[in-house]
């Protein structure tokens, strides 16, 4: 029998061996290419300020490179700025890639709570729970008729009042995420709270990104008074955590208080009341529903305002478009009522200037980041554990290799008038034939669909009048 002490040796040897070799490693495989660095500072005075993105895919191009890196007083984040890279990184490897880091400066901001910004714990585990169970597909049908109540009335206000159709889009924006998440509440307190979210959103997102906050690279700072010269970022940290804990905990009070109307049970704060798991404490209950609420309506809200700006922008420069998508949307309901949910299959070109939009001016050009678990090598660059990792969704959506004119508006690109089997998935035709003499086609399968309401009416009637005819004949 093979002793414990027996195999005591060979494992401190192959223990050695794979310490030294990882030492080696690190000492002989450089990190993803970064731009000309300064001593200690590292690239801290060559970061952009205004729309990052675009200057990590150039930085991307210039040192052939899908994965850049960026050093700030020593500490190292890399940006991903190709779906190749994207793919083998955050999917295939993502039981390295799957942690979230957590800056200082987020919890300074009085973030720590956003469901996509923890650490994956028990409490992140409960958060993804409730929202998981409020928003999976069968879950998210129960709110479109009020998702469609919500449209129809901001249609009639910008009818009614073009000139402020911006502020229009963003009631509706509100009162539709205000309500799944809490009830219907007053518009003058929506209002109010959309602001605070709005704001709070918005200086949470510029500084997060690389380097943004110097804090987070020298952690010894957030501990310097405030009066010291450099410490711009503990006002603004502590005015965004003001902002972010409203957010939070006033629609939450409303709600608690019953100053929301929801009679029937329908929103999101009333269903976690009753449902979520009884084996949490109160509080840790009553916090865990709080914060899902809150994420629902903050980034529902913000995300819907940016997209429906987007869109109206683009069918604004280019009214070719638009005219299409009309006469598309003419074809299947006519003109005398408004297009729904159900008829979304029926509009393929509506449908991929819908696609275009999310690709031309994505909502999240860089998507939030995650922390690196253990040491990895991608294409012989070295990515220690604890790095940072920055999805690069604008410099995927914009590829020339796959969007030859990237930064044109161009749904034809994605239009893809294919029918749909069962699934929803496109059906592949393959023009095929036999060999014989007289050649066939290979079976095949393709949909067909009235072009409008009166072709299908004629449709109908067709055997109608072949029966009439033959009765006549009689």
């Amino acid at each position: 029998m093979i002793s414990l002490h027996s195999l005591a040796l060979p494992t401190a040897i192959l223990i050695v061996v794979a310490i030294t070799s990882s030492l080696r490693r690190r000492r002989t495989l450089p990190s993803p290419p970064n731009p000309p660095c300064i001593p200690f500072l590292g690239n801290y005075l060559s970061l952009p300020v205004r729309q990052p993105w675009t200057t990590y895919a150039e930085w991307s191009k210039t040192l052939h490179s899908d994965v850049v890196s960026i050093w700030v007083f020593g500490r190292l984040s890399i940006v991903v700025n190709t779906k190749e890279a994207a793919k083998e990184l955050l999917e295939r490897r993502s039981a390295k890639y799957s942690d979230r880091p957590f800056p200082i400066m987020t919890e300074m901001m009085g973030w720590a709570w956003a469901t996509s910004l923890m650490p994956y714990t028990n409490a992140w585990r409960v958060r993804r729970r409730i929202l998981h169970k409020t928003f999976h597909a069968a879950a998210a049908l129960t709110y479109r008729p009020h998702q469609r109540a919500e449209v129809h009335k901001m249609l009639k206000r910008v009818y009614g009042d073009p000139q402020h159709f911006a502020y229009h889009v963003r009631s509706m924006a509100a009162s539709i995420a205000m309500t799944i998440a809490y009830g219907v509440m007053e518009p003058h307190e929506s209002d109010k709270i959309l602001d605070i979210a709005e704001t709070s959103v918005t200086m949470f997102s510029n500084a997060v990104f690389p380097g943004a906050a110097v804090v987070n690279a020298l952690p010894f700072l957030r501990h310097l008074p405030a009066w010291f010269p450099g410490m711009g970022f503990k006002p603004y940290a502590q005015k965004c955590s003001e902002l972010a804990m409203d957010m939070r905990d006033l629609p939450w009070e409303f709600f608690k208080k019953g100053l929301t109307d929801d009679a029937s049970g329908f929103s999101m704060a009333s269903q976690l009341s009753s449902k979520v798991e009884k084996h949490h404490s109160k509080e840790d209950r009553e916090q865990a529903m709080k914060d899902a609420c809150a994420v629902t309506y903050a980034a529902g809200a913000d995300t819907t305002v940016s997209v429906l700006s987007t869109s109206i922008l683009a069918l604004l420069l280019h009214p070719g478009v638009q005219y299409r998508a009309q006469q598309e949307i003419e074809g299947v309901v006519g003109r005398q009522r408004l297009p729904t949910f159900e008829d979304r299959d029926s509009l393929p070109y509506v449908e991929a200037v819908y696609r275009e939009i999310l690709r031309w001016k994505p909502v999240t050009p860089l998507s939030v980041s995650r922390s690196v678990l253990e040491d990895d090598v991608y294409e012989g660059k070295f990515i220690p554990k604890g790095t940072e990792v920055f999805p690069n969704v604008w410099a995927m959506l914009h590829n020339p290799t796959e969007y030859p004119d990237p930064e044109a508006f161009s749904p034809s690109a994605s239009y893809n008038p294919m029918a749909k089997d069962e699934k929803g998935e496109d059906i592949i035709v393959n023009p095929e034939y036999t060999d014989g003499v007289i050649s066939h086609p290979l079976p095949f399968r393709c949909g067909f669909t009235p072009r409008d309401e009166q072709a299908e009416i004629l449709l109908s009637r067709l055997g109608e009048a072949d029966y009439e005819g033959l009765l006549l004949l009689t």
